[in-house]
């Protein structure tokens, strides 16, 4: 699965949304403080993009509960999308649609595969749904239809996408 690294470019306007704020600078230093972690960088994200999904919001209570563990993104979603990709050992501040902070995770491993291959283990981390592959399958699929129509990209469950595990650190 190589390919070229794609050129940096700013984020485009329907990227999942969030940004460094005040509010999210704060946030990212009191958990630093209280975690003892060392100074450093972070990311600021949501869960999804309201132009394709409202169950973003839904989703950030299931990852302060620490029942949301992971979560996947199309890999053209970075490329198209100018959006940095993370890697292991980053934090992320996780915020809502109106990007206030609600928890700190820490990437603690990455997977990159065709939507196919994803199984039933990941599907549970991804805490959603009755936690199924079946459910993870039917909202991901709905999710991704949404977006490859406004980049008029078929979907394929030959699709590549970027499976984000994490844990929670803050609040504890």
């Amino acid at each position: 699965m190589s390919r070229a690294a794609p050129v940096p470019r700013a984020p485009h306007e329907d990227a999942v949304i969030g940004s460094k704020t005040a509010a999210t600078d704060a946030y990212w230093q009191a958990a630093r403080a209280a975690l003892g972690l060392p100074a450093g960088d972070y990311h600021v994200s949501t869960f999804s993009h309201p132009k394709w999904s409202v169950m973003g919001n839904s989703l950030v209570p299931l990852a302060v509960a620490g029942q949301k563990r992971g979560t996947c993104h199309l890999d053209l979603d970075f490329e198209i999308m100018g959006v940095p990709r993370r890697k292991v050992g980053d934090h992320w501040v996780v915020v809502d649609s109106e990007n206030a902070p609600h928890c700190l995770v820490k990437v603690v491993r990455i997977d990159v595969m065709a939507i196919k291959d994803v199984g039933e283990d990941f599907a549970r981390r991804e805490g959603e749904g009755d936690l199924s592959l079946r459910h993870w399958r039917e909202v991901h699929e709905t999710y991704w239809r949404r977006q490859l129509e406004s980049w008029n990209t078929p979907f394929s469950d030959e699709l590549v996408v970027v499976c984000e595990y994490f844990e929670k650190l803050h609040p504890a």
